[in-house]
């Protein structure tokens, strides 16, 4: 059960990191940032995760929110898994 904690847990990571590489990377670019090779990888591989949180949230919230409000679900459900896991007794915390 730990490997699949790990599998689940590294996803996750991967994606909240990507979206704020993606952020860092349109900061730092400007105004031509879509046409960025590594800004469309990270458009891909971040896309599903937007739809999904763009289909759940309401329409008068933003496209630019929705980045943000991606992060904050894919944080807690990163939190969520590791309470689930831990009250199972799947997983033990780091002495």
């Amino acid at each position: 059960m730990y490997a699949l904690f790990q599998i689940v847990q590294l996803v996750l990571r991967l994606l909240i990191y990507t979206f704020v590489g993606k952020g860092a990377l349109a900061l730092i670019v400007g105004a031509g940032h879509r046409e960025n090779p590594i800004w469309r990888l990270f458009d891909a591989v971040t896309r599903p995760a937007w739809s999904l949180t763009r289909a759940v949230t309401p329409r008068f919230v933003g496209d630019a929110a929705v980045s943000y409000l991606a992060v904050f679900l894919l944080l807690a459900v990163n939190l969520g898994m590791y309470m689930f896991f831990y009250s199972q007794g799947w997983i033990r915390p780091l002495r």
